[in-house]
């Protein structure tokens, strides 16, 4: 008489109870994995697994952001700072923007062409920059990590950039308090004295925080440690109070044998 006993596919000694919904595998109750109430095999599963990974390939694909066109950015650079926005860095693009207008609102009230002419410089190195880190983003590079790095600079120069705001403010006013015999004061010509406010406020936050970061005590590996109040005894190893001017004495050599 022929046994009616079905056995694990997986595990031959164990009985099984129920068979798989795909492919009809006898399962023991250790290898029956349940989805929405239906008993699969681990193969079934990490078939499905698989099939619906290769049958949604957009769904890695959307997460990530298409690499800005270096022709598109060079275009968009043409306003000044607009590029580095497309590229995605605003730190870039504001510094952009005020270097670029601040140069040629000096050539326009200095009437130097030195300042013009700075300004021309620049506005074509920002296309062209905009173009190349299009490019290097195209690459791999990350936009925040330069952006990060560009503010990490700003921020340890503060000090130089708000000098040269005062001097730029400084000499501009001067020219114009020469000229204050036959020029009005008008609006356009307080904007020097906006620029010294800016350089002076600047020069008192790095002030500021420089004497912050001293006062913190950091730690000096060139400096001793402070002495210690209490020390060990020579001969009965009790406390006793230690003096600043202590030294510390070498050991004592005893005879050789």
């Amino acid at each position: 008489m022929r046994s009616s006993v079905i056995f694990c596919a997986y595990h031959p000694n164990h009985r099984a109870l129920v068979r798989c919904s795909a492919c009809s595998r006898p399962l023991c109750p250790a290898c029956d994995h349940r989805i929405k109430g239906f008993p699969y095999c681990q193969d079934c599963i990490v078939r499905g697994v698989e099939l619906l990974r290769r049958s949604a390939p957009w769904t890695s694909s959307a997460i990530q952001r298409r690499p800005p066109s270096p022709r598109l950015a060079a275009l968009c650079a043409f306003v000044p700072g607009l590029g580095a926005v497309y590229n995605r860095q605003n730190v870039k693009a504001l510094v952009h923007f005020l270097l670029i207008v601040g140069l040629f609102e000096l050539a326009d009230v200095t009437d130097l062409a030195l300042f013009g002419l700075g300004g021309a410089v620049f506005y074509l190195f920002s296309i062209m920059d905009a173009y190349r880190t299009a490019e290097a983003i195209a690459r791999g590079l990350d936009p925040a990590e330069e952006d990060e790095r560009l503010r990490q600079m700003l921020r340890e120069r503060m000090a130089w950039i708000a000098g040269g705001l005062i001097l730029v403010g400084g000499l501009v006013l001067a020219s114009d308090l020469m000229e204050a015999l036959r020029v009005s004061l008008v609006m356009r010509r307080l904007w020097p004295f906006l620029l010294i406010a800016a350089g002076a406020y600047l020069l008192y936050r790095y002030a500021r925080a420089r004497a912050a970061s001293l006062g913190e005590g950091r730690f000096d590996s060139h400096r001793a440690p402070p002495p210690l109040f209490w020390k060990t005894g020579p001969v009965t190893g009790s406390l006793v109070e230690a003096r600043p001017d202590d030294e510390p004495k070498p050991p004592a050599k005893g005879p050789r044998a």
